[in-house]
């Protein structure tokens, strides 16, 4: 998997708009299930820790400790005993994601989608995998 390409796509997808207001935009409205899940956050704050996620959701797909550590976290808060996110949704994440990366990565393609479904769907997978897991409470 080509990591540079990805994190080079991020960048211009950046440098061309709000890519993860655009992300929200999508994703809000690709279920009806979803805008209520969101109702009470702070959408900036939202964007921000979704800006982290995917780099770390990169880093664990590179194999990288600190994206293993987060996706961990990610698995247990997003598990049935946390905020119950259920396995079935996360293909609207991934298909917003990607919708909002083609409408601002001018150079997006066919190849390049496959490169990042196939990295940020190792760490989905990886979340997912623990929503009937018994939560751990961190400290």
């Amino acid at each position: 998997m080509e990591f540079q390409e990805i994190r080079t796509s991020m960048g211009r997808a950046i440098t061309h708009g709000d890519v993860f207001g655009r992300f929200y935009d999508i994703f809000l409205d690709s279920n009806p299930r979803i805008r209520p899940m969101f109702s009470d956050v702070d959408m900036e704050k939202q964007k921000a820790l979704l800006r982290q996620g995917v780099n770390l959701a990169l880093m664990f797909a590179e194999g990288r400790a600190i994206g293993r550590s987060a996706m961990d976290r990610l698995r247990n808060s997003h598990s049935k005993s946390n905020i119950g996110i259920e396995p079935s949704m996360y293909r609207y994440w991934l298909d917003s994601f990607m919708k909002a990366l083609s409408e601002l990565d001018p150079d997006f393609d066919a190849n390049l989608e496959k490169q990042w479904r196939a990295a940020l769907g190792k760490a989905i997978n990886h979340i997912a995998g623990g929503y009937d897991e018994a939560s751990t409470k961190s400290a």
